[in-house]
């Protein structure tokens, strides 16, 4: 539980606690302890999450690649992308490794490829032998269709990325 500083207004004590709350709703999704789909994160390849940039009512996909490290974006609007959303999206990369940490997921060996050691190259520090802390990488997927420009139908363009994605088809 947060103690309140004297240096913290009211405003910035409620804040706080809104993010810590966040935090350990992300580390309960992470561990299997709420999660919709049933399976913690250390037993799937891929996790799909829409995300809202910036709160300019504009969803993106992104598709997590646990192995890989990973992050893929797709944008029904990536011929727009403006600074703040690919900003947002970088943030997250480097978010997301912290709440992967927190939530003790590379401690969990029990989907490790062991047989393939190239799944897990540059993943590793020479030194120590243990996950580096380099975010994950970002990838904006290219050549995908587009919403026209005036329109509000990203969701509907989000729920069809996953859909094609999902079933192993490539986003025309």
């Amino acid at each position: 539980m947060l103690q309140k500083n004297s240096c913290w207004n009211d405003e910035d004590y409620a804040e706080s606690v809104i993010v810590a709350d966040n935090e350990n709703v992300v580390n309960n999704i992470i561990k299997e302890f709420s999660i919709p789909a049933g399976l913690p994160w250390n037993l799937v390849d891929e996790v799909y999450a829409p995300i809202n940039c910036n709160q300019n009512f504009h969803w993106v996909l992104v598709v997590i690649a646990l192995k890989d490290r990973r992050i893929c974006v797709y944008d029904s609007l990536s011929n727009l992308r403006n600074m703040e959303s690919y900003l947002e999206i970088h943030k997250l990369a480097v978010m997301h490794l912290t709440f992967l940490s927190d939530s003790e997921f590379f401690e969990q060996t029990f989907r490790t490829d062991w047989p393939n050691p190239d799944a897990y190259r540059d993943k590793l520090s020479d030194t120590t032998q243990l996950l580096n802390t380099n975010p994950f990488e970002v990838e904006y997927v290219q050549n995908i269709t587009q919403q026209d420009c005036d329109s509000l139908d990203c969701g509907v363009f989000v729920a069809g990325y996953a859909e094609y994605i999902s079933e192993g088809i490539s986003v025309p």
